[in-house]
């Protein structure tokens, strides 16, 4: 069972088998929702508590974002490997390995000493982090055959955004109250709990006898991509983007290698990732999606805590106590698409998910700083149901035709695109706010003159004297404030369209109820 290297011929693919129910199957629930938390948990914690980071190790800003970047490096070059490893070492033994790894990371990175130590130790943090999501829910498809997948999936997806919702306010107390230092220790008891469970209750399967051959050349061309798109979605708005060499060589490096692994994916004899995989139309077009919507999802939460605190003046607290509607309605939305996939089928509730989405988007543009409380709140708990309604029944479509032995990698790309769509999402949505801010500023400035009629026969606050520099200042940073109004207006504006765009490709879309595709069962396949 060695790994071969590139150039060996693939062995003939596994046939797929229908799954027995999986015995202790909701311990083992519990055990890879709690280890699949610790991606999310640790990555919400350590954003919040970036600001003591960089004053107890005397950084630069600049400097401390690589404790984020470097994390966010290491999983975007390990995930794609998910299904290799995998099927080479079994779904059990990988996420033990990936969970005790991820403890002893975490140990190491709060003991750091200096930034340096602990920017290494969080990209090891990512190297363990990065198989723990897509195995989790390769293991819930496993343990749920048939229709049970559908509520599966909507208390697995629950579980997983439970550290999404809880981690800025447990980052926060602990960094306020304790240290920076407990944002990296609260991950071991979590990690041994989750550890203890899936050794403990989870089955240990024949691994197959024949594993792919390891595409060497793909996995090189794939990890340079995807290092470069990282590094430059971490620093492209701190080096004015396209105005900057480094940016557009790393811009350069993803295209090029975009279209060099799609060149060797068609032609090799051992590509990295499978062509069958690409060839499910369901899931290029789940994926797509998938990527889109996280985008959307990121994006809109980048966008309204800042605008809570800076534009309308509410103070941290309340903006974070804002967010609990949208984790709430998540929540319901999230569970009761799972039931309802019993009914319906999944393009109905994802179009209603992708239209409530839209709905809130622009709303929330026709907001004014001076809104009411309620309507904020209505539009926060839209926007939390639309995403839960799309997020569940597009990963049950999304896998619904692909072949049991793609399972694993597929769950790995899936995680990836949601994790890469995040990313863009929220970097371009800042880089979009901070240009359209300049350019509506420097609009408004075109008018504030002694000379402007308006201005003269209009009555003016004592303060805006156009006589005075300090009447001048204090006009300036109302333009700045006016022409901030407008560039959020035109985000949300623009997250709207964007998440239109996915109603054609879900038309596209076929489904295939589980245990009635004319390729198997879909969690079946794969050792463990």
């Amino acid at each position: 069972m060695t790994a071969s290297v590139e150039g060996a011929a693939p062995p003939a693919p596994a046939t797929d088998t229908a799954p027995a129910q999986a015995p202790n199957r909701r311990i083992i629930f519990f055990g890879v929702v709690l280890g699949a938390n610790l991606q999310v948990l640790d990555t919400t914690m350590a954003t919040v508590a970036l600001p003591r980071i960089q004053g107890a190790l005397s950084a630069t800003q600049d400097e401390v974002t690589w404790v984020l970047a470097a994390y966010l490096i290491a999983v975007a070059i390990v995930m794609p490997m998910i299904g290799y490893l995998s099927n080479r070492f079994g779904r059990k033994r990988l996420f033990l390995v990936a969970s005790m790894g991820f403890v002893i990371a975490s140990i190491f990175a709060a003991s750091s000493a200096s930034l340096i130590e602990l920017v290494v130790w969080r990209f090891v943090q990512g190297v363990f982090s990065a198989p723990l999501v897509p195995i989790s829910q390769s293991f819930i498809f496993d343990a749920y055959t048939g229709e049970e997948r559908g509520e599966a999936m909507g208390i697995w997806t629950v579980g997983i955004m439970a550290g999404g919702m809880f981690g800025p306010a447990l980052g926060g107390y602990v960094a306020e109250f304790h240290s920076w230092r407990w944002a990296f220790y609260i991950n071991v008891p979590i990690g041994l709990v989750s550890f203890a469970l899936v050794f403990i209750f989870a089955p240990v399967r024949r691994v197959r006898d024949q594993v792919r051959p390891f595409g060497l050349i793909g996995f090189l061309i794939i990890t340079t991509g995807l290092v470069a798109l990282q590094l430059v979605l971490s620093q492209g708005e701190r080096l004015d983007w396209v105005n900057a060499t480094e940016i557009i060589v790393g811009m350069g490096i993803v295209v090029t290698s975009v279209y060099l692994f799609a060149l060797h994916t068609a032609t090799s004899n051992c590509p990295y990732i499978e062509v069958g995989v690409f060839q499910d139309r369901n899931f290029v077009l789940g994926w797509c999606l998938i990527t889109i919507m996280g985008a959307q999802w990121l994006a809109f939460l980048a966008m309204v805590s800042p605008y809570m605190q800076v534009l309308a003046g509410y103070p941290v607290v309340t903006a974070g106590m804002a967010m609990v509607p949208h984790g709430l309605a998540f929540a319901i939305a999230a569970i009761t698409a799972g039931r309802l996939l019993r009914i319906f089928q999944p393009k109905i509730l994802i179009f209603v998910g992708i239209s409530l989405v839209f709905y809130a988007d622009w709303q929330v543009s026709l907001l004014t700083p001076a809104f009411e409380p309620i309507d904020f709140i209505t539009i926060m708990f839209g926007h939390g149901l639309g995403l839960g309604f799309a997020f569940v029944p597009l990963t049950v479509l999304t896998f619904s035709t692909l072949p049991s032995r793609h399972i694993d990698i597929g769950t790995g790309l899936y995680s990836l695109g949601r994790n890469l769509g995040s990313s863009i999402g929220a970097s371009l949505a800042v880089a979009y706010l901070v240009r359209t801010t300049q350019a509506n500023h420097a609009h408004l400035s075109e008018y504030v003159s002694p000379f402007n009629e308006a201005l003269r026969h209009v009555p003016l606050p004592s303060t805006w004297n156009l006589a005075e520099l300090a009447g001048l200042a204090a006009l300036n940073v109302e333009a700045t404030r006016q022409a901030s109004i407008m560039a959020y207006v035109s985000d949300f504006r623009l997250m709207a369209l964007v998440t239109l765009l996915t109603i054609p490709l879900l038309l596209l879309t076929r489904y295939s109820r589980f245990g009635k595709s004319p390729v198997g069962d879909a969690a079946s396949g794969s050792g463990d």
